[in-house]
């Protein structure tokens, strides 16, 4: 019986790390011309994994090595691919399929759009109120927001993270990545609101409690990572700076309007002749093991004292890295190193 039972871990132990187990894929998406595709969505749905293709067609996407990839792009057909254990595909969308090329990944016509369509339009528009069960799959209700992303010229800075509408992909509280080519979105920093918008010249907000995460993607390919995280703070969501197994670090950001205060008595001046938004960030380090937060600030004493159990590795990684000028990049990069 003992025996049995050890046998028995062991073989968890051993499906439990394959099924951890993963590879990186990368490739490349063109028409039939030869045009290479950009902003092309690639989505392993089973492994809670996605991305863009950048300027040049090309992708990076971490997946388990029996992972289908999901492929969509406007103007092309939503299709399949099976990885097979392969790290490299070159792919060639067209209206009726996809051929790969140099590889041999089982390929089919994906239903699958179509269900993430109507899971989208389902939990964000229909249990958000802003769209009735007999509309159309996509509508904009009376009093939608219509964001302003270039006020007065003499306004400094933006209650908004991006100055125009950007691609992105949802993850819903059910734990599903939901995407569609014809949505775009943008952060309201200061209402603390996902915009949706379809057609930018109006725009809804998506209810909170159906969004766990979301990411938003900058005209260069960029990615930026938003959670919800009540600890932190209840209605705005935190910018994810680094992620891994081990540690988060988490850039939390209160944006105020300050409305222009210029006065002078002829001899002397106070305050600004504009308006302006000001941004003011607090970072904090997550430990996922422990499930503990603590505020982290651009100090060699703070971050030490939010990585005590791992101080080898952090006397290692200061040791490599002058810390005369700690900076939002150099947090991000202790983050990375310290989940290696």
């Amino acid at each position: 019986m003992k025996k049995f039972t050890i046998l028995a871990l062991v073989l968890a132990c051993i499906s439990g790390w394959a099924q951890a187990q993963t590879i990186t894929a990368k490739g490349v998406i063109k028409n039939l011309d030869g045009d290479l595709l950009h902003f092309a969505f690639v989505q392993d749905k089973a492994g809670k994994h996605a991305a863009y293709t950048d300027s040049l067609g090309n992708f990076t996407i971490e997946v388990s090595p029996h992972a289908i990839l999901n492929i969509n792009c406007t103007g092309y057909r939503d299709t399949v691919v099976s990885v097979n254990n392969q790290t490299s595909f070159a792919i060639v969308m067209h209206l009726s399929g996809v051929n790969i090329i140099a590889t041999k990944p089982v390929v089919t016509e994906s239903a699958n759009s179509k269900a993430l369509k109507q899971e989208f339009s389902d939990e964000i528009m229909l249990k958000s109120g802003f769209l009735k069960k007999n509309e159309n799959f996509f509508d904009f209700v009376t009093g939608s927001i219509l964001p302003v992303f270039r006020p007065r010229d003499e306004t400094q800075g933006s209650r908004y993270f991006f100055k125009g509408w950007v691609h992105g992909y949802v993850v819903t509280s059910k734990d599903s990545i939901v995407q569609n080519s014809g949505f775009k979105f943008d952060y309201d920093k200061i209402g603390g609101g996902l915009l949706l918008t379809k057609d930018q010249k109006s725009a809804i907000e998506i209810d909170k409690d159906l969004i766990k995460s979301f990411t938003l993607y900058d005209n260069l390919n960029k990615p930026y990572t938003f959670e919800r995280v009540p600890q932190i703070d209840n209605n705005h969501y935190i910018q994810v700076m680094a992620n891994g197994n081990k540690y988060k670090i988490y850039k939390a950001t209160k944006t105020s309007f300050i409305r222009a205060n210029y006065s002078t008595d002829g001899l002397s001046s106070t305050g600004n002749n504009y308006d302006e938004y000001i941004d003011d960030n607090t970072y904090y380090v997550y430990d996922v093991k422990t499930q503990t937060l603590q505020k982290l600030a651009f100090k060699k004493k703070s971050i030490k004292e939010a990585f005590t159990k791992d101080q080898d590795k952090l006397n290692k990684f200061m040791a490599d890295h002058s810390s005369d000028d700690i900076d939002e990049f150099y947090l991000v990069s202790l983050g990375s190193y310290m989940n290696e």
